[in-house]
């Protein structure tokens, strides 16, 4: 071998190419659900809704809400701020003790002037005036004199003041409210102090100044008879100078009280739903449209679309990430290929496009039918379909967890709805839980049932807990059992044949059919090739066993195996476990004999095609053999001489044409061939020395690199090699086997794998 360049970069190994190639390949799967997922999930943006300009003109589309808004009516709550300032009755302060105090007043004057002599009470004048707080003339004062402002006038005049300041007096009815319905705020106080507050509705029992002015001079003619008259005529003009308002309008407290019952109404919001026509297309435009359209560029002001498609995509790049990381390592027996990556993408796709599609269509549908409150129509989507297609081809937990990424997308498109995501999640988990895997043609019927019924009791009970009337509940419940047993069987019943027919997957539905005895290939492989029908059943158990003990799928290994050798019906007698007596072979060259044992693997391909066998089996069938020679006419051309050094061999003549095996039930199904037909050479057919058989016929595939496409894991040798050797071990125990002979078996020690300590 050359030694290489000091300094050039090192070749790649092949799995390691095909590692980096396929996580690219992975790359761009991601990148291109993620792009559509930005472009399904991401709202639009409102650069387009018509501004103030288009106020009385003809709307150019129909405008519906592209998600919920909770918009702000600024004109209607200015106008319910105002309402609610107007309503507040104005607030008016009550001097309880204004007759208390103006008594007090009086007696303070009178005793003033009784504490004095006659002659000292010109002196006093202004003190009298300064203590009474009221203009007493120098007549009054001296009419008051007469009396020698004895006790009773003094009692007189304060029961004058009383009947003059009792109650509610205000300067001038004029100025009260001009709606008597709203009534007075009145604070009462006394001696400064508020004692408390009522609402006066009669504004009958609030009276004038001069009302109570007049009260005073009737209070006179009936308390002030005995006295002279000019006592009386000045106990009468002191007495209507203490009458004053008690009841005053405070504006302040007013105003305050006025703002803060406007500040205490609630902005007015109104409330738009998803899908919630705005305007028809054509209909005029009025204020109460733009009032929404600008609420709504309001909450849009800002967003740029690519930003927000950017950000729809990272989520859905990262949730699938996760999943499908976790997916390859907790899920045993998931080992995706490309075309799983491809599957398990172009369904995730799908999924936005169906949810995409059917929101659209149930929010046109509510739209225009009221009566449905959203989200009844939403549970028609069948977004669990998806979830029971991966299970029905893959395997249910790869099911439940592309139910989990269908589920949140779903979520997502439903305007971030916990609840419809938390719906989606939980049918999905039950579609891929009840529709694995199976082999009878009702298995999708009776899953989505159960669907159906989960998926009801879930929007009954979502209804319930949101505090829905139950009319709503119940036709939300009967829109997800629609929902779940009627359309998820539409959908998967036509999805699943594209699946087969263009991602080569095929349902353990049909490959139960297959794995019938009485399939017209089976029943024409016995009649025509009785040895190789015994061989292919026998290799059926083999692989069975190892597929189950390593991940693979059993079924479909077993029909692979049961029809890996179809073709050798033409010319069955040419195959030792078909020949009886002399060998076919005899007498023909090597190169003949090698051309006709290859003819089986395109003869097999053309018989695959006459009976329409799926895919996964028509490419075992090419690939059984790999790119082997035919060992045994391979060894009789070198053993006669047929090369020489100058005309070598030709070892396309002895080499199948391939491919190599390209998944791991066909790699299973190229070891056990090579295995069951050296078993049948084995002397002593014992556990150890079958173990070592098995594993040197896995090593000969290994070194000759037969294996390197198949995705087979080191870790998987051993558990095939193992379930192989039972699977042999059991048929053989079933036969009646001759006492094998002593010296004969092959006491060889096990061959070690690759890989192995």
């Amino acid at each position: 071998m050359p030694t290489p360049v000091h300094g050039a970069p090192r070749p790649v190994p092949p799995s390691r190419r095909a590692t980096l190639t396929g996580g690219a390949f992975r790359a761009l799967l991601v990148a291109l659900v993620a792009a559509l997922a930005g472009l399904v999930l991401a709202p639009p943006g409102a650069h387009r809704l018509p501004g103030p300009e288009a106020l009385g003109t003809p709307a150019p589309f129909t405008i519906k809400a592209d998600r919920d808004y909770d918009i702000a009516d600024a004109e209607a709550t200015a106008r319910r701020r105002a309402e609610a300032a107007a309503a507040q009755p104005p607030v008016y302060d009550l001097d309880a003790g204004a007759s208390d105090e103006a008594a007090a007043r009086i007696h303070a004057a009178f005793e003033l002037m009784r504490t004095a002599e006659p002659a000292g009470w010109p002196a006093r004048r202004n003190a009298f005036v300064a203590s009474l707080q009221v203009i007493a003339s120098a007549e009054d004062q001296a009419a008051l004199g007469t009396a020698r402002f004895g006790e009773g006038e003094e009692h007189a005049l304060a029961a004058l003041a009383h009947a003059g300041l009792d109650g509610m007096v205000v300067a001038d009815p004029q100025l009260l409210p001009a709606e008597p319905e709203r009534g007075l705020t009145v604070r009462v106080f006394r001696d400064g102090v508020v004692q408390g507050e009522r609402t006066i509705l009669d504004l009958a029992a609030v009276r004038s100044v001069e009302q109570a002015r007049d009260e005073v001079v009737r209070q006179a003619a009936a308390f002030l008879a005995h006295e002279p008259q000019k006592v009386r005529g000045a106990l009468v003009r002191i007495a209507l100078a203490t009458v004053r308002p008690t009841l005053v309008h405070n504006q302040g407290e007013s105003d305050r009280r006025r703002a803060d019952a406007a500040a205490d109404v609630k902005p007015v919001v109104l409330a738009v739903k998803r899908g919630e026509k705005i305007v028809e297309d054509g209909d005029r435009i009025e204020r109460h449209h733009l009032v929404i359209l600008d609420g709504m560029r309001a909450q849009r002001q800002g967003e740029d679309p690519g930003w927000l498609r950017m950000g729809a995509g990272m989520l859905v790049a990262l949730l699938v990430v996760l999943l499908w990381g976790f997916a390859s390592r907790h899920v045993p027996g998931f080992r995706p290929g490309q075309r799983d990556a491809l599957l398990l993408a172009t369904l995730l796709a799908g999924t936005l496009a169906l949810g995409f599609a059917g929101f659209a269509a149930a929010d046109a549908l509510e739209a225009r039918f009221p009566a449905f409150v959203p989200p009844t129509l939403h549970y028609l989507v069948p977004v669990a379909a998806g979830a029971m297609v991966v299970a029905q081809v893959l395997s249910a937990p790869v099911g439940l967890l592309f139910g989990v990424a269908a589920g949140l997308c779903a979520g997502l498109m439903a305007d971030s709805s916990v609840t419809y995501t938390l719906h989606a999640i939980l049918t999905s988990a039950v579609a891929a839980g009840h529709a694995g895997p199976g082999s009878e043609r009702a298995t999708p019927f009776r899953a989505s049932l159960r669907v159906g019924v989960v998926g009801a009791g879930l929007a009954v009970a979502i209804g319930l807990a949101g505090g829905r009337a139950p009319p709503d509940v119940a036709v939300a419940g009967l829109a997800a059992w629609v929902g779940g047993a009627v359309m998820i069987p539409v959908v998967v019943l036509a999805v699943l044949p594209i699946v087969e027919a263009v991602f080569g997957y095929v349902t353990d539905a049909k490959l139960a059919g297959l794995a019938s005895l009485n399939h017209p290939a089976l029943k024409e492989l016995i009649l025509q090739a009785p040895g190789t029908y015994h061989h292919s059943i026998l290799m059926g158990s083999m692989v069975e066993a190892a597929a189950r003990a390593i991940g693979a799928n059993p079924l479909l290994a077993k029909v692979c195996a049961y029809y890996h050798d179809v073709g050798k019906i033409r010319n069955a007698g040419y195959f030792a476990e078909n020949q009886r007596g002399e060998s076919r072979h005899a007498g023909l060259a090597p190169s003949m004999s090698a051309l006709i044992v290859k003819r089986h693997v395109t003869d097999g391909l053309e018989l695959a095609r006459q009976w329409r066998l799926p895919r996964p089996v028509t490419d075992v069938v090419a690939q059984h053999h790999g790119t082997r020679l035919v060992g045994s006419f391979w060894a009789q051309a070198h053993a006669a001489g047929e090369g020489t050094a100058r005309s070598p061999l030709d070892e396309s003549l002895f080499r199948y044409p391939g491919p190599k095996p390209a998944s791991r039930e066909a790699a299973l199904v190229l070891v056990a061939d090579a295995c069951e037909a050296s078993a049948r050479e084995l002397d002593r057919a014992d556990e150890a020395a079958l173990l070592a058989l098995v594993r040197r016929r896995i090593e000969e595939a290994l070194e000759e690199g037969q294996l390197e496409a198949s995705d087979l894991a080191l870790r998987d040798l051993d558990p095939m090699a193992r379930a192989m050797v039972g699977a042999l071990l059991a048929v053989r125990a079933s036969q009646a086997e001759p006492p094998p002979r002593p010296g004969a078996a092959d006491d060889s020690p096990p061959v070690k794998l690759v890989g192995e300590p």
